[in-house]
């Protein structure tokens, strides 16, 4: 029975291999009934079934390929980040496990037990304090970061982490405060905007924005106001508060000590000085106490160039003169002579006139500086209009 199904399935074969010869020869044009045509036909149709069946074995060895290195890939992936979760440490006991493809994460204990499930992202808390905030896709809430015990279940929209043992949340648009058990210990309504930064606490003190939300101030822990909110903007940068108004702004300390007053200028706080640009676009650097280091930064100085009234016209390799007939190829050009004053750089593009000897002539007001002739300059303000000067600073009428 069994020698019968398999002499069978070979008679099928043939024959789908027959018809598909007998195709491609038709396809061919080799319509010839003859004993040569049709051994001719067999021959080309066998060899071109022979063609497509190999092509078709390649097709199918290079996809299995493609698979198999996916699928190695995916192996080797579950291997380097745990069946493909990034672990992140939360205490010497828990740990946050994101994973890579899907939403949700969970958090478990050295023993790998999960304690939480369904964790879609963890915010640690400052130093000093133990509740993690975390979410679980919709809301947010607070979990001990010792144990994983939920403190504050997920029901804000918004909430940040714990610093000096608070933590801000926010409810229907506005900012409060709770404690470590969940309790709010400052509700003064502060309203919540979207571009501020998280509201923690630096040294007892948090920036919130006031109950219309147009400007910013400083509150303490019980809530009160020990800066008033007349900024538009307040910026915690290392250990400093920058303050910054319309026209001016202050950098004080997080103790509240002030490091630089208000002025009309825009500070740049770095690792180890503060550069203040001034509306004049003069900088000055300070240290981080606000001692004046320099009283003039200077990015660049140029040697500025007029053109004379002389001609030059092109000469030969004898340096004779070239014929009318060159002129017509190459055009005479001006002589360049240098001015008397240069062009400095303080504030990128703002730039000023100085002496040879390195005496600035006027602040650097001028978004440009073209010599005209040897002590006569067009200075040129950000409307794109001009004033001359001469080499010594003074306005020619």
């Amino acid at each position: 029975m069994e020698t019968n199904e398999k002499k069978s399935l070979w008679r099928g074969i043939k024959k789908v291999f027959s018809t598909l010869v007998d195709w491609v020869a038709t396809l061919f044009g080799m319509k010839d009934e003859t004993k040569y045509g049709r051994v001719l036909r067999r021959i080309v149709g066998t060899a071109f079934t022979v063609v497509v069946v190999l092509w078709t074995v390649g097709i199918l060895i290079i996809a299995g390929q493609k698979v198999c290195w996916m699928a190695r890939n995916i192996l080797d992936r579950g291997e380097e980040y745990g069946d493909a979760y990034l672990s992140e440490t939360i205490s010497e006991n828990l740990s946050f496990y994101e994973h890579s493809y899907n939403i949700y994460g969970y958090v478990a204990d050295s023993n790998g037990e999960i304690v939480l499930k369904k964790i879609t992202w963890i915010s640690k808390p400052m130093e000093g304090d133990s509740l993690v905030c975390y979410s679980d896709g919709e809301k947010r809430g607070y979990f001990h970061m010792r144990n994983g015990h939920i403190i504050v279940p997920p029901t804000y929209s918004h909430a940040w982490v714990f610093s000096e043992g608070l933590a801000a949340v926010e409810r229907n648009g506005k900012v409060k405060f709770i404690d470590t058990t969940g309790n709010v210990v400052i509700n003064r309504h502060f309203a919540y905007r979207t571009d501020d930064d998280g509201y923690v606490f630096h040294g007892g003190h948090c920036a919130v924005r006031d109950n219309t939300g147009t400007h910013i101030g400083l509150i303490d822990r019980n809530g009160e106001w020990v800066v008033p909110p007349v900024y538009q903007e307040i910026v915690p940068i290392d250990t400093f508060w920058h303050f910054k108004a319309l026209d001016e702004q202050t950098i004080l300390t997080f103790n509240m000590d002030t490091v630089m007053p208000p002025a009309h200028a825009t500070f740049m706080i770095y690792d180890t000085v503060i550069l203040a640009t001034f509306a004049d676009h003069i900088q000055k650097t300070y240290s981080l106490h606000g001692k004046l280091i320099e009283a003039s930064q200077i990015r660049n100085i140029t040697q500025l160039m007029y053109e004379t009234h002389e001609v030059l016209y092109p000469v030969n390799k004898d340096g004779n003169e070239c014929s009318d007939e060159y002129y017509s190829y190459s055009n005479p050009a001006q002589r360049m002579a240098i001015a008397t004053c240069l062009r400095y750089e303080a504030e990128s593009y703002w730039y000023g006139l100085m002496t040879p000897d390195g005496r600035a002539l006027t602040p650097p007001i001028y978004s440009s500086i073209e010599a005209i002739d040897k002590d006569l300059y067009l200075c040129k303000s950000d409307y794109d209009r001009g004033v001359l000067l001469n080499s010594k600073g003074q306005k020619v009428e």
